[in-house]
């Protein structure tokens, strides 16, 4: 059975958008696939920028299957220069190592192009480009590299190009690994929209023609649009449907009806357009209209029976912590404030269950991270509870404007509230879950006449105010106590929430303790490396500690 996967090549973008911006529409359009388009500076980047984007990728469960050319780059053992040659053959090689870093089953390329005034070389370089193609299966076998895939043109200078040629390559590809198995698998990523016309502009072999050609040898697509003549690219807007040659359906059923034919189980169609014009301010602004446009046509088209998400509508949300579970809730004021609607995006797919804002007054303690209009701008954003840490003087006003701004739970400090059962009772009236916040010099005892009104517990375990600092000494043994504490006057539904240093060495022991719900920061979920891989070993800390609780709780994890 081949299954039919969407993705996008990620040319557009280049020079125009951050990553970020795209991997953010992709996640919106349920999109999960990139094949990530070179660029000028793509063969002098240090590794360590690739990690960083197969892991921001990652975040927003958006995968890198694939790499490819954008242009022409590593057309060089075409040339008759050797120091072409040279530097072609060091680019490929690195293309490979980069694919290797991001994780991908494919590394693609254009061949390149003939010089016009030279196509009497073409025979001799065609062999030279064959060979060393070759060399490079063996070197990419050895990085973990499934294919190489290059992509049939739609013109003599740049093979291979006619039906004849792209059998004759893939034929001889194939007949080499059959010799060779510990190689890497050559094929084509084939281009939907080309087809070969002549110096007169006659159609002598259409895409339907070059399609059928490759279908032994094609492991991925590139999804656009053409004209009669192949002669432009575009995506698939009405107009763009209206002026265009490419059926998408007719498309994929050609593929379903020939899936014996391909070397793969799934074809992924990555689409491929350029949108609007680059570098201009009355186009720019275009690209996200464009690529949309096109991936719900493709969504409908190629990939029928993946449903267009609608447009966002915040469902009501509750928030509860089963026994033996254990709540994350990431503290906003940790993350990247300067992108915080990626950030929330990230932590979406990072299926957190909570949004833990700090609101401080700047009196109470000496910083204002986050603000009220900070909430208010990121409720119609997503569907996630937001729990919201009041730290200010006046709790009745922060309270209200919590409300009013989208807050579902909402805890207030027994060191600033002067009517601390009135403000809780007031807080459930207006269906949110209240809970009270101790600093880590105040008594548990503070809460013995609030029971009744209490949802949860938070715990500091360092002074309110700022990210980054040490544990208090007395904080894991308040955990423990206060566990303790709740469970002897019957409160033991009661979770108890910890905020400070919620620290990948600390969390076990926190969990053990007592804890229930998380608030992770820089010392967790928002500390270096990728936020996906933050929070796998911060769900693994979890797991550690309520192990440890069912065998001795605090006293087990000491």
């Amino acid at each position: 059975m081949l299954n039919l996967a969407l993705g996008v090549k990620s040319d557009p973008i280049l020079y125009r958008y951050s990553y970020g911006w795209l991997f953010r529409l992709m996640a919106d359009e349920g999109v999960d696939r990139l094949q990530l388009g070179s660029f000028f500076e793509f063969y002098q980047l240090a590794d360590s920028f690739f990690v960083r984007l197969r892991d921001q990728a990652r975040d927003f469960g958006i995968r890198i299957d694939s790499t490819f050319t954008a242009h022409r780059e590593l057309g060089g053992l075409l040339h008759e220069d050797p120091e072409y040659h040279l530097v072609a053959r060091r680019n490929l090689e690195r293309s490979i190592e980069i694919g290797a870093l991001l994780g991908v089953r494919s590394v693609g390329h254009n061949p390149g192009a003939i010089l016009r005034d030279r196509m009497g070389t073409k025979s001799a370089a065609w062999r030279r480009y064959v060979t060393a193609l070759i060399e490079l299966a063996a070197f990419a076998h050895t990085r973990g590299i499934e294919r190489l895939a290059i992509e049939p043109m739609s013109c003599l200078a740049e093979p291979p190009t006619l039906p004849e040629e792209i059998r004759a390559l893939g034929e001889e590809l194939a007949a080499y690994r059959r010799r060779h198995p510990e190689t890497a698998a050559a094929g084509y990523c084939v281009d939907i929209a080309h087809g070969y016309a002549d110096q007169e502009k006659v159609v002598r072999s259409d895409h339907w023609e070059l399609m059928t050609a490759a279908l032994p040898w094609t492991s991925e697509l590139h999804l656009k649009n053409t004209d009669t003549r192949y002669d432009s690219t575009f995506g698939f807007s009405a107009a763009e449907q209206e002026r265009g040659i490419i059926d998408v359906p007719a498309v994929r059923a050609f593929y379903l009806a020939n899936a014996a034919s391909l070397p793969v189980d799934e074809l992924v169609g990555y689409l491929e357009i350029g949108g609007p014009k680059l570098g201009r301010d009355y186009s720019d602004h275009r690209l996200e209209e464009h690529l949309r446009v096109s991936l719900r046509h493709l969504k409908a088209t190629w990939t029928p029976a993946v449903a267009t998400p609608a447009a966002f509508t915040p469902s009501p949300v509750t928030v509860r912590v089963p026994a033996d579970e254990v709540l994350l809730a990431p503290s906003l004021m940790c993350a990247d404030l300067t992108h915080l609607e990626e950030s929330l995006r990230r932590l979406e797919a990072g299926r957190v269950e909570l949004l833990h804002v700090d609101l401080m007054d700047g009196r109470f303690t000496p910083n204002m991270p986050l603000g009220l209009e900070t909430l208010r701008q990121l409720r119609p954003l997503t569907a996630l509870p937001f729990d919201v840490h009041l730290m200010v003087e006046d709790n009745e006003l922060f309270l209200n404007l919590a409300a009013e701004a989208g807050a579902n739970q909402v805890s207030v400090h027994v060191e600033s509230c002067r009517h601390l059962d009135r403000v809780l009772a007031a807080g459930r009236s207006r269906g949110l879950r209240m809970g009270v916040a101790l600093n880590p010099s105040t008594s548990v005892t503070a809460l013995e006449f609030v029971l009744e009104r209490l949802d949860f517990v938070l715990l500091m375990t360092v002074n309110p105010g700022f990210a980054g600092q040490q544990l208090v000494p007395s904080g894991l043994r308040k955990i423990a106590e206060t566990r303790r504490w709740l469970d002897q006057r019957g409160y033991g539904h009661v979770p108890i929430e910890v905020d400070g240093n919620v620290s990948l060495t600390h969390i076990p022991a926190m969990v053990a303790a007592g804890a229930g719900i998380l608030v992770g920061g820089t010392s967790s979920i928002f500390g270096r490396g990728s936020l996906a891989d933050n929070l796998a070993a911060t769900r693994a800390a979890v797991a550690r500690g309520l192990a440890l609780r069912h065998v001795g709780g605090a006293e087990a994890a000491a």
